[in-house]
């Protein structure tokens, strides 16, 4: 009995020692989850640029870039699950894409129309207000 447990104790170093002269068993490659697309202005339709692009899972920042001057943005290794894209820039209305579903091996494309908003100075009822100082 002892001689069994030698001889496969032996067999099983022998095999060991045989698949490590081959190297190292190569990595199991991560597998890269992305998002990208496109974001330009609505009325116009041409690109912006420096918009912020945040993906937040489980209320949590996960990764965040800036599109370039093209309006093109790319986010990749994103974890799966469930997410919400939020798209921000000074003097446009904030866009939110909720429910943005990342999986396994799977890239999407989100472009996105952002709002330029008009700001016009309208003075308020308190600039007429005067106060009686003596």
């Amino acid at each position: 009995m002892k001689a069994i447990k030698l001889t496969l104790t032996s067999l099983f170093l022998v095999m060991g020692g045989a698949a490590s002269a081959f190297g190292p068993e190569p990595e199991t490659k991560i597998s890269t989850e992305t998002v990208f697309g496109k974001v330009l202005r609505d009325d116009s339709k041409r690109p912006l640029q420096n918009v912020t692009v945040t993906a937040i899972l489980l209320n949590k920042k996960e990764k965040y870039t800036l599109t370039n001057n093209e309006g093109e943005f790319g986010i990749d290794e994103l974890k799966p699950g469930m997410y919400r894209f939020i798209f921000e820039k000074d003097g446009y209305r904030k866009v939110v894409r909720d429910k943005v579903n990342i999986t396994l091996n799977e890239s999407i494309e989100l472009n996105i129309e952002m709002e330029y908003i008009e700001y016009s100075l309208v003075p308020s009822p308190f600039h007429f207000f005067l106060l009686d100082t003596p």
